[in-house]
């Protein structure tokens, strides 16, 4: 058997009981002496948290006031994580649209009802000459990025050859069904209310309980050697000498292309336009329609370049028919991906495909039945009832886990109390501050560009069309004090998107500098 882990490349909780009770069981005057001496820091601190919540507020007033974001509707919370405080707040309590923040919670869900030792598993079985691939929903199987940034690096055609000659090796000659397991999820593919004009494109990639290649094509365009004169070739990712292209594109000279791939009406159908000036370096990517079946052709085609002989016709591969109780058989492969690489792809990556696994994988850890985006975002939404209060789900509306809906709905406020639940909580917290982004990489790679922040921040910025979110924390890298932001501006009129992007920036850079002040004006509780 078969078995491949494919891997790519602070959180401080204090408590304790009070200085009198420590004294009673100590018995011991020196030790009331040191208590008066931590209760003296206790103000100390407290005093500085009033100031940092007073002198905060002042700066967040003027920032948004001098702000020119038109009639943008926007909502900000700041909330102390180790006390709860409310260091400034406003409109933090409207639902706005989160775009990809919905992320954050998403993602918390996940951890807090699959586990942080969670592992997606797929697996190739063998079962009286069937070969079965049983999905769990994993969007990472084959995903070109973590496959480069694995070691060594992969290719998909690796993954493809992996499984393949695993049935060969196994000694398999022969096989006279190919079954696609998936009924992990529904198939619902596609969410009913994301832009019916942006299905073919990537962070709209269709969900299935069976993904390979984050269920795209990748196309690279090239040139033809005659000068210029000729049509373009184009290389795909995976290999699918089958499909049907329409190549419109014209080959040129110059150092640019400007060529577009287009997803038809019929499946596997692309219709190519523009001109190719240079070999393409960076895949057009496009989302395929029905990907698992697909997947089971390339599969197939795989094991008869692997000597296993299939038979002919589409009607030999097949998705699992409701109900069907497939026999268990030998396993031959299994794939695994740690649930901390998915949370990273989701979070700092912000990858949208990876978000709705998670819900529908929630929805099925939790009911026994196919993870649906409605069972789904009924965990999700008893979680915050359990975690912040009944007030907290049902001003809260989620319909997908990645923000790409527009029917999602969510406070400041409600992520900046989620944020530091999730901070308060030794067994999610590291996993999750781990997975969100810090300047310079994934989402915020051209995020604070200039700044000399003295904190540390790790966020989640979100962009749908009039929507602008950047939430998550702020650290002092020296006493671990935590404060959580959540921006969110919806209706942004056209002309101040970028106001609105430099304001979030803004919001966190103050946030920084206060805290880094306070940090710096406090005294050790217990003097030498």
């Amino acid at each position: 058997m078969v078995t491949v882990s494919v891997r790519p490349g602070d959180a401080r909780l204090f408590g304790g009981v009070d200085d009198m009770t420590m004294a009673r069981l100590v018995g011991n005057r020196r030790w009331m002496t040191a208590g008066r001496s931590l209760l003296a820091g206790a103000a100390i601190a407290l005093t500085a948290a009033t100031s940092l919540a007073q002198d905060l507020s002042g700066d967040m007033r003027r920032l948004l006031g001098a702000a020119k974001v038109g009639q943008s509707k926007i909502g900000v919370s700041i909330v102390d994580t180790a006390t709860g405080e409310i260091l400034f707040a406003s409109k933090a309590s409207d639902p706005l649209i989160p775009a990809s923040n919905m992320k954050i919670l998403t993602s918390a869900a996940a951890l807090w009802t699959l586990g942080p030792d969670y592992t997606y598993r797929t697996e190739l079985r063998e079962a009286g000459g069937q070969i079965i691939i049983a999905g769990s929903g994993d969007p990472a199987l084959a995903d070109p990025e973590l496959l480069n940034r694995s070691e060594p690096k992969l290719t998909v055609e690796d993954v493809l050859n992996l499984l393949a000659n695993s049935v060969q090796k196994a000694g398999v000659a022969e096989i006279n069904e190919l079954v696609l397991d998936d009924s992990v999820f529904d198939r619902n593919y596609i969410h009913p209310t994301w832009p019916e004009n942006q299905l073919d494109k990537w962070y709209c990639a269709q969900v299935s309980g069976i993904n390979f290649h984050t269920n795209l094509l990748a196309f690279y365009p090239r040139p033809s050697r005659d000068g210029g004169k000729g049509s373009p070739s184009i290389r795909i990712q995976p290999e699918v000498p089958w499909i049907d292209i329409e190549n419109r594109a014209k080959s040129t000279k110059g150092e640019r292309n400007a060529v577009s791939v287009l997803r038809t009406k019929e499946p596997l159908k692309f219709r190519i336009t523009g001109e190719v000036a240079v070999p393409s370096v960076a895949p057009i990517e496009v989302a395929i329609d029905q990907p698992t079946a697909l997947f089971g052709r390339l599969l197939a085609d795989r094991l008869k370049k692997a000597g296993v002989v299939v038979p002919i016709g589409d009607e030999y591969i097949r998705l699992i028919n409701p109900d069907e109780q497939l026999p268990k058989g030998r396993t031959l492969a299994v794939i695994n991906t740690p649930i901390a690489d998915i949370l990273k792809r989701c979070n700092t990556d912000s990858y949208n495909l990876y978000a709705e696994c998670l819900i529908k994988t929630m929805g099925n850890h939790a009911t026994g039945l196919p993870g649906s985006w409605e069972n789904g975002s009924q965990v999700m939404l008893m979680l915050l009832s359990e975690k912040l209060g009944p007030a907290y789900a049902a001003s809260t509306h989620i319909v997908d886990g990645s923000g790409m809906s527009r029917q999602n709905s969510v406070s400041p406020e409600t992520l900046t109390r989620w944020l530091t639940i999730i901070s308060r909580d030794r067994t999610i917290a590291d996993a999750f501050i781990g997975s969100l982004a810090k300047p310079g990489e994934g989402t915020l790679k051209r995020r604070f560009l200039g700044a000399r922040l003295k904190c540390d921040v790790r966020a989640k910025s979100g962009y749908i069309d009039r929507v602008r979110s950047l939430s998550g924390y702020v650290t002092h890298r020296d006493t671990g004090e935590r404060i959580a932001v959540s921006f969110i501006a919806n209706d942004i009129p056209g002309d101040v998107h970028g106001n609105v992007f430099e304001l979030a920036e803004d919001v966190f850079r103050a946030v920084d500098s206060h805290l880094a002040r306070r940090a710096a004006k406090q005294t050790p509780a217990v003097g030498g």
